[in-house]
């Protein structure tokens, strides 16, 4: 299944951008805008876009939002509060397995969300299927757009990375004689505690496994440790040579 995200009467440029850059993280493309109220073309929107320009930029616009839904298959409002009418609301957390009762029937679905201030039309309501909504621990504060944008569309992402790895750690590597200089002196800083030898072999075998960052840490930490036991060595020859 393919997926559209259409905004209806956006009114901040900011949530516009943002909206764009939530839509490329997690994979998907199709935006659309249905009588935006700001102009995606300011530097807030295009800021907030962040290396997503391109999704915004390329946002169809539509006076009605029967027209951006002429090749959609079904079609999913998003709301924050009830309305007056009575209306079945379908949690997002029950909406995947929803659809994927219909998968078979279904080629492209869309979430429509309404402006900032009022949400979706009643008319707009009307031409959607589905009425959803985003579980909340309160009613107030409600979800700001590009929040809600970003929740359905991590929801509905089949293509996720996993960016955990920092790039900036450990990507030199630590010279060879400063390694074994490192080794040599956690050795004898083991000794000088009277740590077993079978930890003393965790200890240098872990040593291998390491980077250049978390060599570079532990060898400032042994070298501190080393400054504290001689400060501490020194005071108590020092009281022993008083003593005698």
């Amino acid at each position: 299944m393919d997926y559209s995200f259409i905004l209806v009467e956006s009114e901040v440029p900011e949530n516009l951008g943002a909206a764009a850059r939530a839509l490329k993280t997690m994979g998907h493309t199709d935006l659309r805008l249905v009588r935006p109220k700001c102009d995606r073309n300011t530097e807030k929107a295009q800021i907030l876009a962040h290396n997503s320009q391109s999704i915004l930029n390329a946002a169809p616009i539509y006076q009605h939002l029967s027209d951006a839904l002429q090749d959609i298959d079904l079609t999913c409002a998003t709301t924050a509060r009830h309305r007056y009418e009575k209306y079945h609301y379908l949690s997002l957390r029950e909406l995947p397995q929803h659809l994927q009762a219909k998968r078979e029937s279904l080629q492209r679905i869309a979430f429509v969300f309404g402006g900032e201030r009022s949400g979706l039309s009643r008319q707009d309501l009307a031409s959607c299927d589905l009425i959803t909504t985003i579980p909340q621990a309160s009613l107030y504060p409600s979800l700001n757009l590009a929040q809600a944008v970003m929740i359905y569309s991590f929801t509905f992402s089949s293509a996720q990375t996993v960016q955990i790895e920092d790039q900036r750690l450990n990507q030199k590597s630590i010279p060879v004689e400063e390694y074994a200089h490192l080794k040599q002196s956690s050795l004898q800083l083991m000794e000088r505690i009277g740590l077993a030898d079978r930890y003393q072999q965790y200890v240098t075998r872990s040593l291998a496994r390491l980077g250049y960052e978390d060599l570079y840490l532990l060898h400032n930490i042994r070298a501190c440790i080393d400054r504290t036991l001689d400060h501490l060595e020194a005071k108590q020859s020092e009281r022993d040579h008083a003593e005698s």
